[in-house]
């Protein structure tokens, strides 16, 4: 097969699935997406419809979740964080998840100031 009928090929088959998806949406509306929907929360709640955002970060911190954010404003990985604190990755993914963390405004900026300190 030769270039161009390659791409003539592909334009076809392009057309016929356009065409076929066409019919069967007329046939059957609920094929149709999800996402068009006029009452569709998807957009502002995450993919599967979650808690905003903003609400996440009104949570109070409990003590694991304060410890989570201490290590990963120190940019410890997940998996380090877990073990130290004697719970499964799972766990402290979840919880960075829930309480949206890191927090705070000097988040980072600990590691920059050490970093430079290096340099220097």
């Amino acid at each position: 097969m030769t270039e161009q009928e390659r791409i003539n090929y592909e334009e076809l088959y392009r057309k016929v699935w356009e065409a076929q998806t066409k019919k069967d949406r007329a046939d059957n509306p609920q094929l149709a997406s999800r996402a068009t929907h006029k009452n569709c929360t998807n957009k502002i709640n995450g993919q599967m419809g979650g808690r905003p955002k903003n609400e996440a970060s009104n949570l109070k911190l409990t003590k694991e979740a304060e410890m989570v954010d201490r290590m990963l404003k120190r940019s410890m990985t997940l998996k380090a964080i877990a073990e130290i604190m004697g719970i499964s990755p799972k766990k402290a993914s979840t919880i960075k998840r829930k309480y949206d963390l890191p927090r705070g405004e000097n988040n980072g900026e600990e590691i920059e100031q050490s970093g430079k300190s290096l340099e220097v």
